[in-house]
């Protein structure tokens, strides 16, 4: 499915289609990111987008179709350069690019078949070395700046909480203050890298001070990042609570910033 004209804007749209423009893509996001979260992702987004739903919810069908296509494509598209990292590589430029030494050199019949490992115990993941920033941090970057975690076990985490959050647009349509089938026109208005809540309130749907309760309202729904840390064993009780203090003392340094 992908060829060399692809460009690492595709693969933004595509991470953006299935996790929300609210997450702030890059290059490192796409080198971190795991195939399980992309397909945890598209089974949420699937479901949202079937053209199915919009019958029972009398929504219109055509553009639901449109989306159903789109998160479709993204997960093909996404799949695709997860599922075989070393026939593309992802350049510094963010480029992409065949790596044809791989495809022009089976493997012998009697040799296994290649396998890529994430999460490979003879490659450990890289930490970061430096030093803390001056600026207040989440709980997820302090455990990342100050070495407890490697940036790809940050990704997971933040893919982890964005999966478990509802919507800006279903919030809405529970508080009464759009209709289903206004959330599949401000889908469609939406800007390329335009945010669901502000593309609604661009385009007169919702105030401001509107956006901002559904804002507050989602950051209340959604888990604390800290529970990810502890499902997956990286941290303790005891060190979970240690750590949140420091990060409270150090976010104190900068409170006025």
């Amino acid at each position: 499915m992908l060829n060399e004209e692809i460009t690492k804007q595709d693969l933004f749209k595509a991470c953006e289609s299935l996790f929300g423009s609210d997450i702030d893509v890059s290059v490192e996001f796409l080198r971190y990111l795991q195939l399980s979260g992309v397909k945890a992702a598209f089974r949420k987004k699937a479901l949202e987008t079937h053209p199915d739903r919009a019958i029972m919810l009398a929504g219109e069908v055509g553009l639901m179709e449109r989306r159903f296509k789109e998160v479709n494509l993204a997960y093909q598209m996404l799949s695709e350069f997860l599922s075989y990292p070393w026939k593309y590589r992802l350049e510094e430029d963010g480029s992409i690019s065949e790596n044809y030494v791989w495809r022009k050199k089976p493997a012998p019949k009697s040799a296994k078949p290649y396998s890529y490992n994430y999460s490979s115990k003879t490659k450990p993941e890289p930490k970061y070395g430096g030093r803390v920033p001056g600026r207040r941090l989440l709980f997820g970057q302090y455990l990342y700046y100050t070495g407890h975690i490697s940036f790809a076990t940050l990704i997971k985490a933040i893919v982890w909480q964005r999966l478990q959050r509802p919507s800006i647009g279903a919030i809405a349509t529970d508080w009464d203050l759009i209709f289903t089938e206004d959330v599949l026109s401000i889908l469609k208005k939406r800007r390329y890298g335009e945010k669901f809540g502000e593309c609604a309130l661009r385009c007169g749907y919702i105030s401001q001070y509107q956006l901002n309760l559904l804002l507050e309202r989602q950051q209340m729904l959604q888990p604390q990042i800290g529970r990810y840390f502890l499902e997956e064993r990286i941290v303790s009780s005891a060190g979970l609570f240690k750590l949140v203090a420091e990060l409270k003392v150090h976010n104190r340094k900068f409170w006025s910033s």
